[in-house]
């Protein structure tokens, strides 16, 4: 009792006895009262006070009491009044009765104190009763050991051998608990004697034991109060858990848990005793390796889907969108929840669920981070926990929820939880070092010992008597302190780690009881309660909502959380104009000549901007994904619980970071479009560079759902980017790589996993022949191009293998001679293909052994036709194209037009790289064919078999399925291919599970 209460309670006696005259047995119950009540010297101190508050001069008894009572009202809380009038009735009672001035006294002073005439009635009633009998209300609880003459309005617990009985009063409107023992017997509360026939405060994790009775426990009494008779019956059976982690290493030791409807049990250890992993295995996130786990006989493990709804788990970590405010963020966990219920009742739900966390005042702030503070850390606990009671789930899972808060803080979560208890709900929570009034609040307690053993099971105050007893302390039978009755749970740990004292009285680093040994202790006195076996779960309230709406919510979460954050969002919307800028300008080449302007068909970094570009739309997708998942972790999986859809979210996902790349990449292509002049092939670029963005964008998502760190993710971006720049076919010829893993005749196999290899070709291929400038002379181009590399390069090389092959007709035994014969015919076999099989009568003969000058004169013929067959073919679309280019030229205005034309559509770099008129090796041999290294642009793709889509790099187009595509069409649709199959991989999380696979030892 605190000084200032029990001043006011002498001040306001005395008033009540000077009405008379303060009598000689009114003074000594005052006196009784403060010797039970204080130490010696404290009780006689205040006992002096109370007789100069008698002796005082006299004035007017209401003024006095208005004064004392307004005093009251401005310094005590409502459950101080409520002791305060408690022990005024006593005292007046001290005498058996209660004078009538009395009564209009202590009305008075209820009225002042805003005391309701109902809870002092109740109290008045409790003090008067002296017989079973008189307590005749449902405000009152008898423990006795039968019920004959318990009154049937009052609640009952049967305790046989208890001598007597014991009252208890709960007043409506608090969670106070009153308790008189009416009997002959001693009992003990909390280890210290319980006064007889007197009214004293049952505190929260109190216990009451006499020498034969067995224990009342506070949770027992409180449970007989429960108002909310709707809440369903739940009991959760741990039976013989064990865990055992990938390395090999037990976690857990066969832990045994019993508990139904109504608990609050914590899980107390040191650390590395598993009270996580426990914590974990009980509510569904990790399988027990032995043991099961049951929630009205349904094994959690084995049936989650028959649970739904049913377990809640806030973490010790943050679960909040911090860049949303503390309304929104319940807001949207509650449209998960409740797809049935309107917006206004989501709001009403929302707004009642604030006012129990009391954090109406702070709805509309912020969250922010923990370094970037705008609410404190206890109402970050309480927001947490918010979101888990939305739902009201029946057995809720609470890790560390006292960590990092002051005392304050600490006392109101646990106040918060200890309320969710007595309305019919299971909690679990992982404790560290509680205070006192913390400790008390826990109906259970389980204790794990280093390694995973459980050491205890039971009352949390019995625990400290139980580990007394063990080691034979002197005061092996007080739970509490006598003085101030607070119970210290830290003396628990110094029993259980007291370390063994070498010769020199110094503490060594063995423990004196060892883990097992107290496991082995504890499993000699373990008795797990046996719970009911209740009705089947009764159906979750839940409505969650269709994957559609999921998606939809889960959108506008996301998207609300990054428009919330600006500096996020303003570096992601600059970082794509601003990189635009520098790039182009930087490499807006011209050549010094008389008029010393711009001109994009001069322009020799042309290329180097398209592959830049497309590196820049690796980089912002890989990292504007990078942390996605990574962050969302935690939520994800609290919102486990709730099954929600897997694919909805990445769906939502997905959906922003692609409007995210739309936006980056459209003001890229603007932006550098703009600056180096490259006219009508903005939407082409941009579909380039979008679709390649998105493609990072999955990529970066497998990473953030794989790695647990983002300084890893960080890291393995480089390592992801620098592939993509070798194998692109441009820092490093595919020609010139390593021969093993490349062949000349088309782009090697890891170029073709390359992203940058087709979004680079698509943009080269695009520019060159899609132009306003080349497109209407790509087909005569062709036509030009494959004509002239048949006749300067195809057919001479045909020639020269004839020839060697007619200087060596002696020798055909030769390896030489049968390769140079066996390419002649595949070569030949191609061109018959092409002008008829009937223009070559000796193609039979072109055989090892059957050719023969003949058959070279005949082939001589043939390959000097061909080669008037491609001149005329050239010469033909030459024709066409100077005729075409004339009619474009007929007047100024048109020539004008196409030398403008040429001038800002069509770049020299481009049409060189495409054409590879750079390359030495026009043409070269290989694996018994001829490979066309000029002109790859043009040349028209010949597949083995329909699905064989590979080609060389540049080529104009590819073959895939018997039919034949634009390379930009078909370049873009393996990108997206990519881009489908790292969304299998991110739904089924392959990454993670490969990285995170362990080898068992």
């Amino acid at each position: 009792m605190s000084e200032n209460l029990l001043k006011a309670l002498l001040e306001l006696f005395a008033i009540i006895a000077k009405k008379g005259t303060v009598t000689e047995d009114e003074r000594n119950n005052v006196k009784k009262f403060l010797t039970e009540t204080l130490s010696e010297e404290s009780a006689e101190r205040h006992l002096k006070m109370f007789d100069g508050f008698t002796n005082a001069s006299a004035t007017d008894s209401d003024t006095k009491i208005n004064a004392i009572c307004h005093k009251i009202n401005e310094e005590f809380t409502y459950p101080q009044k409520i002791i305060l009038a408690l022990q005024l009735i006593e005292l007046i009672l001290a005498d058996g009765e209660i004078a009538e001035e009395e009564t209009q006294i202590l009305d008075s002073v209820a009225e002042n104190i805003k005391l309701p005439s109902e809870i002092i009635a109740y109290i008045q009633s409790f003090a008067l009763a002296k017989n079973i009998e008189d307590f005749e209300s449902d405000k009152f609880l008898i423990v006795a050991e039968d019920d004959k003459k318990v009154a049937d309005s009052a609640y009952f617990i049967q305790e046989d051998h208890l001598e007597g009985f014991l009252a208890v009063l709960k007043l409506s409107g608090t969670e106070m608990y009153f308790v008189k023992y009416l009997g002959k017997a001693q009992l003990n509360m909390n280890g210290i004697p319980l006064r007889k026939n007197t009214i004293t405060l049952f505190p929260s994790g109190s216990t009451i034991k006499g020498e034969k009775s067995q224990t009342v426990f506070y949770s027992d009494v409180a449970s007989h109060y429960k108002t909310d008779d709707s809440t369903p019956n739940i009991s959760f059976v741990a039976d013989n858990i064990s865990f055992t982690f990938p390395n090999g290493h037990q976690g857990l030791h066969n832990v045994n848990i019993a508990e139904d409807t109504g608990r609050l049990v914590g899980l107390m250890g040191a650390s590395g005793s598993g009270k996580s992993t426990l914590l974990n295995v009980l509510n569904g996130n990790e399988r027990p390796t032995g043991g099961k786990v049951e929630i009205n006989g349904i094994n959690i493990h084995d049936n989650p889907d028959a649970i739904k709804g049913t377990i809640g788990y806030v973490p010790q970590d943050d679960l909040l969108i911090e860049e949303l405010t503390v309304y929104e963020n319940l807001f949207y966990a509650a449209k998960l929840c409740f797809d049935d219920k309107s917006s206004a009742e989501i709001e009403e739900l929302v707004s009642k669920t604030l006012a129990s966390l009391g954090l109406t005042e702070t709805k509309h702030l912020k969250v922010g981070s923990p370094l970037d503070k705008t609410i404190s850390g206890g109402q970050r606990k309480r927001l947490n926990i918010g979101l888990e009671l939305l739902r009201e789930p029946s057995v809720l899972f609470v890790d560390e929820p006292t960590s990092g808060l002051s005392s304050r803080d600490s006392e109101n979560i646990m106040d918060l939880l200890k309320e969710l208890s007595l309305k019919g709900k299971m909690v679990f929570v992982v404790i560290h070092q509680p205070s006192s009034d913390i400790f008390r609040m826990f109906d259970k307690l389980v204790i794990l010992d280093v390694g995973g053993f459980q050491i205890y099971y039971g009352n949390p105050v019995e625990a400290v008597l139980y580990f007394k007893n063990q080691i034979n302390t002197i005061d092996k039978d007080q739970a509490a302190c006598i003085e101030c009755g607070n119970v210290n749970p830290e003396q628990i740990f110094n029993i259980i780690e007291t370390k063994v004292v070498n010769e020199y009285g110094k503490a060594t680093d063995e423990r004196k009881i060892s883990p097992k040994r107290w496991f082995s202790l504890f499993e000699q006195q373990l008795v797990v309660p046996k719970v009911e076996n209740p009705d089947p779960l009764p159906e979750p309230e839940l409505q969650i909502p269709n994957w559609t709406k999921q998606i939809v919510l889960f959108f506008k979460r996301d998207f609300k959380s990054k428009l919330a954050n600006r500096q996020y969002l303003l570096i992601n919307l600059l970082e794509a104009p601003i990189l635009a800028f520098l790039l182009a300008y930087i490499i807006r080449f011209y050549p010094e000549n008389e008029k010393n302007e711009y001109l994009f068909i001069d322009n020799l970094n042309i290329p180097a901007f398209f592959f830049m570009s497309i590196i820049v739309a690796l980089f912002m997708g890989l990292t504007v994904s990078a942390e996605e998942i990574i962050k969302d972790r935690k939520i994800l999986k609290r919102e486990s619980f709730l099954h929600l859809s897997r694919s909805s979210y990445l769906f939502s996902k997905i959906g922003i970071l692609f409007l995210f790349s739309a936006v980056q990449t459209f003001t890229y292509v603007i932006i550098g479009d703009l600056i180096l002049e490259i006219d009508g092939m903005s939407l082409t670029y941009w579909a380039i560079l979008f679709t390649t963005a998105c493609f990072a964008n999955m990529l970066g998502l497998n990473i953030s759902s794989a790695f647990n760190s983002a300084i890893t993710i960080y890291i393995l971006i480089p390592i992801l980017l620098i592939p993509q720049l070798i194998l692109s076919g441009v820092v490093v010829k595919f020609d010139n790589l390593n021969p093993q893993i490349t062949t000349p005749d088309k782009v090697p196999l890891v170029g073709e996993l390359m992203a940058s290899r087709w979004a680079f070709e698509a943009s080269m291929v695009a520019q060159f022949k899609s132009n306003d400038y080349a497109q209407p002379f790509y087909e005569l181009d062709q036509q030009m191009a494959q004509s002239e590399y048949k006749t300067v390069y195809y057919i001479p090389r045909l020639k020269s293998k004839l020839d060697f092959l007619s200087r060596n007709i002696e020798n055909r035994e030769t390896e030489e001679f049968a390769e140079a014969i066996n390419l002649l015919k595949r070569e030949i076999g191609l061109e018959l293909e092409v002008v008829g099989e009937d223009k070559f009568d000796a193609y039979h003969k072109l055989t090892v052994d059957k050719f023969d000058k003949w058959t070279a004169r005949k082939t001589e013929e043939f390959l000097n036709t061909l080669s008037r067959f491609y001149n005329n073919f050239f010469n033909e679309a030459n024709s066409k194209k100077e005729k075409a280019i004339y009619m474009l030229t007929s007047s100024p205005e048109k020539k004008q037009r196409f030398e403008y034309l040429r001038d800002n559509y069509y770049n020299k770099t481009v049409a060189n790289l495409v054409k590879n008129t750079n390359d030495a090796n026009r043409i070269i041999e290989y694996d018994g064919q001829l490979i066309q290294k000029i002109y790859p642009v043009y040349m028209e793709p010949q597949a083995n078999h329909s699905l064989d889509f590979r080609t060389q790099f540049y080529a104009g187009q590819k073959h895939f399925g018997g039919y034949i595509f634009n390379t930009l069409q078909f370049n873009l649709a393996i990108i997206w291919l990519m881009s489908i199959l790292l969304y299998v991989t991110l739904y089924y999380d392959v990454l993670r599970k490969i990285v995170n696979f362990k080898k068992p030892f």
